[in-house]
């Protein structure tokens, strides 16, 4: 990826982050301020995606008990699944990001992760496992 000038655009940039000479990263405040409720709300969309999967995952059924119906129905179930994974995957990234985010802004806090684990159940265990 690169920027309107050509130049190399790497994934530090997109958060408020640019590499100064060989002595590590700085940031701009405002522009990482400016990131955490974007990420925010890219959170929050995927937490209503994970919603969206699980009453599909609960509407899989097969039309008849005939073997081939069966057979498409466990199938179906098995991609939405693996979607509900990925989406899994992804609310991890992007919490990450924005706890990473506000560490580097100093307005870190613990509430977000006890959210998740809200959402995904009340145990410590986050990790998606025993949902469906």
């Amino acid at each position: 990826m690169t920027d309107g000038n050509g130049a190399p655009i790497g994934p530090t940039i997109g958060a408020g982050l640019s590499a100064v000479g060989g002595a590590g990263y700085s940031f701009d405040p405002d522009q990482i301020a400016a990131l955490i409720p974007k990420w925010e709300e890219f959170r929050d969309n995927i937490r209503d995606d994970y919603l969206k999967l699980q009453e599909a995952a609960a509407q899989v059924i097969a039309p008849s008990p005939d073997q081939p119906a069966i057979q498409n129905a466990t199938q179906t179930l098995a991609s939405v699944q693996a979607a509900i994974e990925h989406n899994r995957a992804m609310l991890n990234y992007a919490q990450s990001w924005i706890d990473n985010l506000k560490k580097a802004n100093g307005t870190y806090t613990q509430q977000d992760q006890e959210a998740t684990r809200g959402l995904y159940g009340n145990s410590g265990d986050t990790s998606g496992h025993g949902l469906y």
